[in-house]
């Protein structure tokens, strides 16, 4: 079977003979400086996603080769009942290596030291009840050096739009921006807990037919779970969203019993959900590729009046789910984005605030920024992070807009923004508390 060893300054995957041929790929060489990032999965056959191209496959059973999806190439080596070491990497050809290993955590611990990685979160997979529902999570401590011995301040993470997991990635993009805020905030010493949303990963419950409401009250849920554990200060529990996150944080803590020592706001929108798909389309629409424009432009489609009309055609809906221009559309949910405005409960929050955008987001409006400011009384700091998009990654040359999230999920969310929400929240810590 494959062995992953550290030679010199260079990770080494050394295959079998058997293993080049089925993955019909020779030994793997990636500089340690490309190592972003090293974990344990515990069952790799199934962790693996994307298309096979080229490699050996045996369902259920074996994986050897390169597995492709939009946005990364994992190179994978595993079999079922043998646990997994994944090597996160940037600049390296791939984007992942998964390599099987009777003695996984030993070896990512090496992989690690030797990558000069910080010491990771302590993880524990949990789950809570939300109504009739039990959701799937992941609490996440410090390390015993960065955190004492607790009870932690907390953060709970609330993931964007769609069928995310925990981790904000969706079955066809790993974001993994929920994934790598709690990470950072493990280092700054803060706990944090993230969750998978109804019907994905281990949530219970149908996505489709879940309205913005119940993923209100799923968070309510997960914030009351977590004061329970006696790991956590329930004194100091901020609450962090990102996009429609962002939404549900607003509206979470404008409620009177809501007791939060502060919230973060990432890609938080100031205009009603109507407004904000209205400014979105616009934006959408200038960044198609010239070719569809020409299309549009021959078949004389408005892509904004269409957007109009889909708009209007979910108002008239009062199903949970409806086909929409031919997709099975979540129509509750998007009848209450479209309702929802923040306005008043940005005027309700007497918490401190934490508003960031990037300067290139297409999907919320920067501009927002000023009326969060304007509408917040209190305690509230809003940055506009330059060259940042809506998956709060910094742009590169020729990857930015919509075209470019498949080339930017290559790369971490940016360091800058971690930093800012870490620095803001353990600003707000007693010395105590960390």
């Amino acid at each position: 079977m494959a062995t992953m060893t550290v030679t010199g300054s260079e990770l080494v995957v050394a295959l079998s003979g058997s293993e080049k041929v089925a993955g019909v790929h020779g030994d793997i060489r990636v500089p340690l400086s490309a190592v972003r990032d090293v974990a344990v999965v515990d069952d790799p056959v199934t962790g693996v996603r994307g298309l096979r191209a080229p490699g050996l496959a045996v369902p259920g059973r074996t994986k050897i080769g390169t597995w492709r999806r939009q946005g990364g190439r994992t190179f994978v080596v595993a079999r079922r009942g043998t646990p997994a070491v994944r090597v996160t990497l940037e600049g390296a050809g791939y984007t992942e290596l998964m390599v099987g290993d009777t003695d996984a955590q030993a070896l990512a611990d090496r992989v690690r030291a030797a990558a000069g990685l910080p010491e990771p979160a302590a993880e524990e997979r949990v789950t809570f009840p939300s109504g009739d529902l039990t959701l799937g999570g992941t609490l996440a401590l410090p390390p015993a050096g960065a955190g004492g011995a607790g009870p932690h301040p907390v953060a709970l993470v609330i993931t964007g739009s769609g069928p995310l997991d925990r981790d904000a990635n969706h079955r066809s993009m790993r974001i993994g921006t929920s994934r790598d805020l709690a990470h950072a905030l493990a280092r700054a010493g803060v706990a944090s807990f993230r969750y998978d949303k109804r019907g994905v990963g281990e949530s219970q419950g149908d996505y489709l037919a879940a309205g913005l409401h119940d993923n209100v009250d799923d968070a309510r849920a997960a914030l009351d779970w977590l004061r329970s554990r006696p790991e956590i200060d329930p004194s100091a529990v901020f609450v962090i969203g990102h996009s429609e996150g962002a939404v549900i944080t607003t509206a979470l803590a404008a409620e009177p019993t809501a007791d939060l020592a502060g919230i973060v706001l990432l890609a938080g929108m100031a205009k009603t959900g109507e407004e904000t798909l209205t400014w979105q389309t616009r934006q959408i629409a200038g960044d198609l590729p010239a070719p569809v424009r020409l299309v549009l432009r021959v078949l004389r489609t408005d892509v904004i009046a269409k957007q109009a009309e889909a708009v209007s055609r979910i108002k008239a809906t009062t199903t949970d789910v409806a086909w929409i221009q031919g997709r099975k559309t979540n129509a509750r949910w998007t009848r209450e984005f479209i309702a929802f405005d923040p306005a008043p409960h940005l005027r309700a929050l007497r918490v401190p605030v934490l508003a960031v955008t990037g300067a290139n987001d297409v999907q919320v409006d920067p501009a927002d920024l000023e009326t969060i400011a304007a509408l917040v009384d209190g305690d509230v700091t809003t940055v506009l992070v330059p060259g940042v998009s809506h998956l709060l990654r910094r742009e590169g040359e020729g990857d930015g807009g919509l075209r470019g999230y498949k080339q930017q999920v290559r790369r971490p969310t940016d360091p800058e923004v971690l930093a800012l929400v870490t620095d803001w929240i353990t600003g707000r810590l007693l010395p105590a508390d960390l």
